[in-house]
């Protein structure tokens, strides 16, 4: 019983995707109506399902306008073999409770008419529009890929960019140790210098001697200032390599990711 459960679950689970990927006959209420259209629902954000189709058509030479909650697309053709021209009604609305699955719905009326009330009234060709949208759907799929590649493009730029300017920073750290380094040095011979003057001021009258002991004084001060200043230069320098392993495998990771869009390209 359970196996039987089980298989009929898989079997439906199925079903639902294969109708995810095939357009199918459906309605769409309108003024109290309904009219007749082929559907089909495709894995994509409504608003890349919307910029795709738009691309495809600019492509087939034809603009889009709007209509009464539909993009039209006036003097195009649902099949390259057909003899005249018509107006496509585009309607693209996300699945409830589905943000990343849109449900595209397309029907065809005669050149400039305006929207039928009853199906009645004209020749839908449900059958050619399900062709359509079945042939539509494969350059959405490219589209939506080529946004997923034109954004990881953005996120490894912007996690390239963090690492970038960490190894600057990391040069700047480096330029700043060697200046603290060098003003200890010479603050080191400037305290020898002084410690001499002070030693030859002890025989000097008591104002000279106090001048000198101040001097030297201040160059104690500012070798435990430049020491301290030292110390967490280093320690902001240690941090910043670290930070940038971190960054790096950021890098890699984003660009892993990226590799992998661009293999789906066909």
């Amino acid at each position: 019983m359970k196996q039987n459960f089980t298989m009929l679950f898989l079997l439906l689970a199925a079903a639902l995707c294969a109708r995810s990927q095939q357009a199918y006959d459906s309605k769409l209420d309108y003024q109290k109506s309904s009219i007749s259209v082929a559907s089909i629902e495709l894995a994509y954000p409504q608003d890349v399902s919307e910029d795709a189709i738009k691309d495809y058509m600019s492509k087939h030479g034809t603009k889009n306008s709007s209509s009464k909650g539909f993009t039209v697309y006036r003097g195009a053709k649902l099949d390259s073999a057909d003899a005249n021209a018509c107006d496509l009604y585009f309607k693209v609305e996300r699945k409830k409770k589905e943000k990343d699955i849109s449900v595209i719905s397309l029907f065809a009326a005669p050149l400039n008419s305006e929207i039928p009330v009853k199906d009645s009234a004209f020749n839908p060709q449900p059958d050619k529009a399900k062709a359509f949208l079945n042939n539509l759907s494969p350059f959405i799929g490219a589209y939506d890929l080529e946004v997923q590649i034109n954004a990881q493009q953005e996120v490894l730029k912007k996690a390239q960019k963090k690492y970038n300017n960490l190894k600057n920073e990391q040069g700047d750290l480096e330029k700043k140790l060697r200046k603290l380094q060098d003003e200890l040095n010479q603050n080191k011979v400037d305290q020898a210098t002084q410690s001499q003057i002070v030693q030859n001021s002890v025989n000097q009258d008591a104002e000279a001697a106090k001048k000198a002991n101040k001097k030297l004084t201040k160059l104690l001060d500012d070798q435990t200032s430049l020491e301290k200043k030292q110390r967490n230069t280093q320690l902001d320098l240690d941090d910043n390599k670290k930070e940038q392993d971190t960054r790096q495998q950021e890098v890699a990771k984003q660009q892993s990711t990226l590799d992998a869009l661009i293999a789906k390209r066909k």
